[in-house]
């Protein structure tokens, strides 16, 4: 559906994000989302600030690594038909709430899949080592 009037610069800046896949939480679908650059580096000094993990990204303590993996989640997931994000990964209480669902260890994996992108490759590609 095109939006008569606006320019190509605004449409693109309406864009969703691109859906990384469909799964089934519980009984419940949910979206994955990859995340622009700007999130995930949002996400990653969230978690940093929070001491979460160190400035080489790496988890500071075991129960540091989780919270910093619900915040990937909380980045990822989505509402597969309204196709707005679910959790907030400022939000300490969707951390919260992240990390104590019983479904967390379940799409662990996919969202970190979903969060990561092409984000290692796009960074050595700048520095030119690719």
């Amino acid at each position: 559906m095109e939006q008569q009037g606006l320019t190509l610069k605004q449409r693109l800046a309406q864009k969703n994000r691109k859906l990384f896949k469909t799964i089934d939480v519980d009984g419940d679908a949910v979206d994955l989302r990859r995340p622009s650059h700007k999130e995930r580096l949002h996400a990653m000094k969230l978690s940093e600030t929070a001491g979460e993990i160190d400035a080489s990204n790496k988890p500071t303590t075991m129960e540091g690594g989780l919270r910093f993996v619900a915040r990937v989640v909380a980045t990822v997931m989505y509402e597969p038909k309204s196709k707005l994000r679910l959790y907030d990964p400022a939000e300490s209480a969707d951390v919260e709430t992240i990390m104590g669902a019983p479904w967390f260890e379940d799409v662990m994996k996919d969202a970190q899949v979903a969060f990561k992108g092409s984000l290692k490759e796009d960074i050595e590609e700048a520095r030119g080592n690719s």
